[in-house]
């Protein structure tokens, strides 16, 4: 059950990102300082990646009257860390059915931790912590302030294919300004 309902999800995620319309500004080569241009919040960029490439940008329609939402994936095999950006209190993506765990701090920030458990299984739900990411997958949402005058920036980092929370964390604490990164 558990291997359906993360392949459901993934396959939510995929559909999402093939089926959303894409654009670009163009000029600087970086992915990010090109989005950035378009947008009324801050994007952030994260520093540690836990290892893996990046390996889609996308700029999503969020709807109607909207801004469009950042999707950005890292991925190696199975192992796929996708980060999400809305302006806050967009409300642009849903990362799925997940119960949420404890608090924690992500730059200077509560942030909520989230883990892909099966409700349907009320025994194994009630006992699902952040060691099950790694075998279910997990995200973290947590906002960040607006730089440069700009909007804030609702953020989500989502694990799942055998990323461990540790690592999770680590890249959801390694976010800064996209403005100020050197590489795309």
């Amino acid at each position: 059950m558990k291997r359906i309902f993360t392949t459901i999800l993934l396959s939510l995620t995929a559909l999402t990102l093939a089926c959303s319309a894409q654009a670009y500004a163009m000029g600087s080569g970086n992915s990010y300082v090109d989005a950035q241009t378009g947008l009324t919040y801050s994007l952030y960029k994260p520093v540690n990646t836990a290892g893996l490439a990046q390996t889609k940008f996308s700029l999503l329609d969020c709807g109607v009257g909207k801004e469009q939402w950042v999707a950005v994936r890292f991925a190696s095999g199975k192992k796929t860390i996708e980060v999400m950006q809305t302006m806050a209190g967009a409300h642009c993506s849903n990362p799925g059915l997940a119960k949420k765990l404890a608090l924690v701090t992500v730059s200077n920030r509560t942030a909520a931790v989230y883990v892909f458990c099966d409700p349907a299984k009320p025994a194994a739900f009630k006992k699902c912590g952040t060691a099950d990411i790694k075998s279910v997958g997990g995200y973290i949402s947590f906002r960040l302030p607006g730089y440069y005058k700009m909007k804030a920036t609702d953020v989500e980092v989502l694990a799942t294919g055998g990323i461990t929370y540790t690592q999770l964390l680590a890249v959801s604490r390694s976010m800064t300004p996209a403005s100020t990164s050197s590489s795309n």
